[in-house]
């Protein structure tokens, strides 16, 4: 039995059967697509594609013995060397039935009707904020309420005392918070988000659902949200933008004669003159925090500064065999918070036995082989540096990473050559370096400490070896 399917199963899976891109955080686990199954999804079809030893980079291998043995009722040999240990859980899983289960995560089919009507509001809303008074804020744009965050399909807020934006989210409730429903994917919208919205104060809450064609539009009184009805000439004026009207029959029709730089689902009837909007705090964004993952047996909470610091954008695509999540680092970091939402007792019932213990073995002889590893690496390192200044005439290039660091190379290394000099057109740098080996990673990373992250800054500072 092969122990991953092949590539073309593995995109008809994802393309018919793929969660929601929305990767929100509530109760301290990632949410994928407004489910736990989501989640539980996309973590397979990331192991699958990835394959098990991408995830046993990220845990000590005491721990994936630990969780394997326990995952699959195995009995962990009390003494011995990995490798050992390995030998004889291998014996024990001959007689494992794995049985692969079932996991829906919606119907991918009415998808589009859902991405049509987001991108329109989206559209609409943006052009018209500044006359509202108010700001718009799309899809990957986070709302913090307490510990949880929060991923709307649109979020319209005024400032006005409840929030603070940040550049990587608004703490505090919007004023108005929009959700489009998904086959499969209704519950959270209608009860998880429903409760936080209401409590932390949300003053307006749309529900809209393409296939009954309807909006239902809630309204905060007095700590309940309300459903309230659209006018007698089928507008609705939410209270908490004056002078924003909205269309609902709009979303549902095709007119082919719209013009699409026009507005066409909302409209301003008192437009606000002279809005100043609201300048953007600092606060914790993409890679502020170092990537340190607590990664357990059994689940482990992940706080929201290392959601906000971790999570990238929600964009997901299928390149050759593999589930890419905005880039290789995003992919590897939503692979890590996954396991901290599931514990690795409960991931490795995603794949076959077999291939955890083939993924452990592979990183023991890698480990084993570190140094011979190591030193292929700083020639390709050196060779490389040796083609940028060739080609660019680059002074000063160093090398951080895991080359310059202590510990053995892992499945998510690479080779990451910092320069510090700006050069015209350095989008060429890659085609320089493209074919200098195809199985190892190189990196292009300028010094601009504004722009990198807390690894990047770290490994700089601590670990950079001049070339």
């Amino acid at each position: 039995m092969a122990l991953y399917p092949p590539t073309s199963e593995l995109f008809d899976n994802w393309i018919n059967n793929k969660p929601e891109s929305k990767l929100e955080l509530i109760n301290g686990q990632l949410i994928v697509g407004n489910s736990l199954i989501g989640s539980r999804l996309l973590l397979r079809q990331i192991l699958q594609g990835w394959r098990a030893e991408a995830a046993v980079a990220l845990a000590p291998v005491e721990t994936w013995l630990q969780a394997l043995a326990a995952g699959y009722d195995l009995t962990l040999p009390p003494t011995g060397s990995h490798l050992e240990i390995l030998n004889q859980l291998e014996e024990q899983v001959t007689d494992v039935e794995f049985v692969a289960e079932d996991l829906q995560a919606g119907r991918a089919e009415k998808t589009w009707v859902h991405h049509r009507l987001q991108q329109q509001l989206t559209m609409d809303s943006f052009r018209l904020a500044n006359q509202a008074g108010c700001e718009s804020l799309g899809r990957d744009f986070v709302m913090r309420l307490g510990d949880n965050g929060f991923t709307p399909d649109l979020i319209i807020y005024k400032s006005q005392g409840l929030n603070q934006l940040f550049s990587y989210f608004l703490s505090g409730p919007a004023d108005l918070v929009i959700e489009i429903l998904m086959p499969g994917h209704e519950a959270a919208d209608r009860s998880t988000k429903f409760d936080y919205y209401q409590a932390a104060g949300v003053q307006e809450y749309w529900l809209i659902d393409p296939e009954k064609q309807q909006v239902e539009f809630y309204r905060l009184v007095e700590g309940q949200y309300q459903l309230h009805q659209p006018d007698s000439e089928s507008h609705y004026r939410p209270i908490s933008v004056p002078g924003l009207a909205f269309r609902p029959d709009a979303l549902w029709q095709e007119d082919g004669d719209y013009n699409p730089l026009e507005p066409r689902t909302l409209k301003v009837e008192q437009p606000m003159d002279n809005f100043q909007r609201s300048p953007a705090e600092e606060g914790p964004q993409w890679g502020s925090l170092l990537f340190i993952p607590n990664i357990q047996p059994s689940p482990v909470t992940i706080a929201f500064e290392q959601y906000i610091s971790w999570c990238p954008r929600a964009k997901f695509e299928f390149i050759e065999g593999k589930l890419l999540i905005n880039s290789t680092p995003g992919t590897r970091n939503v692979l890590a918070m996954l396991l901290m939402t599931f514990g690795l007792e409960s991931a490795v019932k995603l794949l076959p036995p077999q291939t955890w213990i083939e993924g452990l073995r592979q990183r023991l002889e890698w480990e084993q082989h570190d140094g011979e590893r190591k030193a292929e690496w700083w020639q390709l390192a050196r060779q490389a540096a040796e083609r940028l200044r060739a080609h660019f005439s680059l002074g000063r290039l160093g090398v951080i990473g895991d080359l310059t660091m202590p510990q053995p190379l892992n499945y998510w290394s690479d080779i990451t050559l910092v320069y510090w000099e700006k050069f015209d057109d350095s989008w060429k740098a890659f085609d320089v370096l493209r074919d200098i080996d195809p199985d190892c990673r190189i990196d292009l990373l300028q010094f601009q400490p504004e722009w990198l992250t807390a690894d990047q800054l770290w490994q700089i500072e601590r670990h950079l070896v001049e070339l």
